[in-house]
C-alpha cells in the first residue's frame, strides 16, 4: 500500500501528498520540510540560523511554515509547533534514504545515487551549502558501505558478475578508493575476465598518478576469494 506521504531527497527532491506533487511556495518553505524529515524535531534557533543565518526572524519562520502546511494540504497536521520548535510527523510515511541500510543487491545497483536535494540552493547562504555538503557525504558513505556489505555476499556465493557491478559502482562514488578498486579486480578476475581487471588497475593508476603525482602510487593487487588461487598484480605491472 502505498503510503500518503513519499519524500524523496535523492537527486531532485519531491515531496508526495497522496501521489501528487506537493508544490511550495518557496525553496526555504520546502528546505524547512526536508530538513526537519531528515533532522527530526529542531529548536527555532537552530532553523533560524540554518536558512535566515543573515537575519534571523521569527516571523520568516513562522511564514515558512505556513508554506509548508500550505503544500501539505490535508497532510497539514504533520507539522508540529512546539514552544521551542518544529518537528514533522512521519508516521506512516516513506523517505527514500530510509531503505538504505535494507538494499538488495539489485535495489542497490538501481539506487539513485545522485547528488542530495539536487539544485535547492539557497542563494547567498554558505550554512546550507555546508549542510548539503555534510549530509550528502554521510549518505554516500551509507551507500558505499551498504555496497560493501552487498559485495562480500556476493563474492562469498560465488556470484562474480554481481560483485564486480557492486565494486564498480563503489569506484563510481570514489574514482579513487583503493579498496573498491581492488574488490573490483578481484571479482573480474575471479570471473575469468583477466585483461578487464588488468585495465581496471591500470586506470586506477593512472587516475591516482594524475592526482597525487607517481611518488604517492600505492600498490593494489586483486585478492581472489580463499577457495581460489591468490593471485597478485601490482599496478605497476598492469601498467606495463
Amino acid at each position: 500500500m502505498q503510503s500518503a506521504v513519499q519524500i524523496r531527497v535523492m537527486g531532485v527532491p519531491s515531496v508526495r501528498i497522496g501521489g501528487q506533487v506537493a508544490h511550495f511556495r518557496t525553496r526555504k518553505a520546502l528546505a524547512l520540510a526536508l530538513y526537519l524529515a531528515l533532522e527530526g524535531p529542531q529548536p527555532q534557533d537552530t532553523l533560524l540560523e540554518l536558512l535566515w543565518p543573515d537575519a534571523p526572524n521569527s516571523g520568516s519562520l513562522r511564514t515558512a511554515a505556513l508554506h509548508v502546511r500550505q503544500a501539505l494540504g490535508q497532510e497539514a497536521g504533520r507539522l508540529e509547533t512546539h514552544w521551542c520548535g518544529l518537528s514533522l510527523d512521519l508516521s506512516g510515511a516513506q523517505l527514500d534514504v530510509w531503505a538504505l541500510g535494507g538494499l538488495d543487491a539489485g535495489e542497490a545497483l538501481a539506487w539513485h545515487h545522485g547528488a542530495f536535494l539536487a539544485g535547492l540552493y539557497l542563494r547567498g547562504n554558505a550554512t546550507w551549502d555546508n549542510y548539503l555538503t555534510w549530509r550528502g557525504e554521510t549518505l554516500r558513505d551509507e551507500y558505499d558501505q551498504r555496497l560493501a556489505r552487498l559485495f562480500t555476499a556476493a563474492m562469498q556465493s560465488g556470484d562474480f558478475a554481481q560483485a564486480s557491478a557492486l565494486a564498480s559502482r563503489r569506484c563510481d562514488l570514489d574514482p579513487l578508493c583503493e579498496v573498491a578498486c581492488s574488490q573490483w579486480a578481484s571479482a573480474l578476475q575471479a570471473a575469468g575476465l583477466r585483461r578487464r581487471a588488468q585495465d581496471v588497475l591500470a586506470a586506477f593508476a593512472q587516475r591516482f598518478e594524475q592526482m597525487f603525482g607517481p611518488a604517492s602510487l600505492p600498490t593494489l593487487r586483486a585478492e581472489l576469494p580463499s577457495a581460489q588461487p591468490a593471485a597478485r598484480w601490482m599496478v605497476g605491472a598492469a601498467r606495463a
